[in-house]
């Protein structure tokens, strides 16, 4: 076999020799994305240390400042930076798991309303992980006048709290203080939404049966049971790709159009310059040797030339989501399900189905998340078949993160999964491995 590799550093330096040539003729903004995004690429897929990648791109930005061109976009006005997503990515995969706080213990359907004097709170999760309980709450108000500056979020919802209480098995009280909380206002409905965690300490002696919580001013209470993880059947399996490279491909491939604002000016790459973005990614891969010539992706994009029921998937995933703002704690099951990967640590928290609308709630590290595109960091993919032997791709829904690169957030799965199926295989991917977990659906 005959290796006529380029090298990762001279391929990445050849682009930004020849980025230079075109930069006085045109906007640099494609090109700076160009050369960006082959160099998160070649991070992310471990084929470059970051590093020597930054440095890279330091010198080319240094060369267009010399040429007078430091005003442009890609210079002062945007990063010439793989950071903040691929480098993460790759330290705190070196790390490992040690140290991870957020991983889930247990978790538990909670769907409690407490009526309090600024908001009703609807608690939706009780979530066991090293530093305590973690309750997660979303909480409604009228908007009386959405041109009116509101009050900080933290500070509405630290006086919902204080007017509800939260008592264990052991008749113990426990003070709830919200934290992350985020806040948005619905004009159409002339509403305004809250939504957050609370931290409740947790005692290393004893495990609580249960949480009640109750409106101090008035209502009825809620109890949320506190049982064992379910058993679920789970295994290993190889990753949707043969190869990394083919695996990152994919998840970009589908991108047509990239916008940016700064400074007040939008800049943006069509579908025609977003296209090349893609195409000199792949040809870099294959220049240095890692994505190969006979893969079917070369053949078969997915994504690519987007049609109709690409719009339809996002419609419909608008429609989930707001669907699934309507808690019902019977829709959902509770896993607590770690899956045996290597070199990643995921858990599948919970599953939820709404009809044909089926979720799933993941716990993954290191989960990082790229600045911008074509910067991408896809860190976990989520697929399923279901007991008729149909396939659906989790799509990504709400994502929070945590220090030290921990995340959590839910996939939805496009096609919708029919009523009729009771049963789903969900597989949990990264760049170079898989795991599987068998999935009773709550119907």
């Amino acid at each position: 076999m005959h290796d006529d590799r380029v090298n990762p550093e001279g391929c990445l330096r050849s682009l930004a020799a020849e980025a230079l040539l075109w930069a006085p003729h045109g906007p640099l903004f494609p090109d700076s994305l160009r050369l960006m995004a082959v160099a998160n690429a070649f991070v992310m897929l471990g084929l470059l240390p970051e590093p020597r990648a930054e440095a890279v791109l330091a010198d080319h930005k240094s060369a267009l400042e010399r040429m007078g061109l430091g005003n442009a976009w890609g210079v002062t006005e945007g990063e010439l930076t793989v950071g903040p997503g691929a480098d993460g990515y790759w330290q705190s995969r070196m790390a490992g798991p040690g140290g991870l706080r957020e991983v889930p213990l247990l978790v538990a359907a909670a769907g409690v309303c407490c009526p309090t004097s600024v908001a009703e709170v609807c608690f939706e999760w009780v979530k066991l992980t090293s530093t305590g309980w973690r309750l997660s709450f979303r909480a409604t108000a009228p908007d009386p006048d959405p041109y009116r500056n509101s009050p900080a979020p933290d500070v509405v919802m630290g006086q919902a709290m204080s007017e509800i209480s939260l008592t264990d098995d052991a008749g113990q009280s426990h003070d709830l203080r919200a934290e992350g909380v985020g806040w948005s206002r619905d004009l159409s409905l002339g509403e305004q939404e809250w939504h957050g965690r609370v931290l409740v300490a947790r005692d290393p002696a004893s495990r609580p049966e249960w949480f009640e919580l109750a409106p101090t001013i008035g209502g009825a209470s809620g109890r949320v049971a506190l049982p064992s993880p379910a058993q679920v059947p789970v295994g290993r399996s190889d990753p949707p790709w043969p190869t990394p490279a083919e695996g990152y491909l994919a998840a970009l491939a589908p991108v047509t159009r990239i916008s940016m604002e700064a400074g007040g000016a939008v800049s943006e790459a069509g579908p025609e310059e977003t296209a090349e973005i893609v195409a000199t990614v792949a040809d870099s891969l294959i220049a240095v040797g890692a994505l190969p010539v006979t893969s079917t992706l070369l053949r078969e994009s997915p994504g690519s030339g987007p049609g109709w029921h690409v719009h339809l998937a996002h419609r419909w995933r608008r429609r989930a989501h707001q669907q699934a703002a309507r808690f019902r704690a019977a829709e959902h099951r509770r896993l607590v399900v770690r899956l045996p990967l290597e070199h990643a640590t995921a858990v599948i928290e919970s599953v939820s189905a709404q009809d044909d609308l089926v979720s799933i709630q993941l716990y993954g590290h290191p989960w990082v998340m790229g600045e911008y595109l074509p910067m991408i960091t896809p860190c976990f993919q989520v697929r399923a078949v279901d007991d008729a032997g149909d396939e659906h791709e989790g799509r990504p829904g709400d994502w929070r993160g945590f220090p030290g690169d921990e995340g959590s957030g839910n996939f939805w799965f496009w096609p919708p999964v029919p009523s009729a199926r009771k049963s789903v295989r969900v597989t949990v991917s990264t760049l170079r491995e898989a795991a599987w977990a068998d999935i009773e659906l709550p119907r």
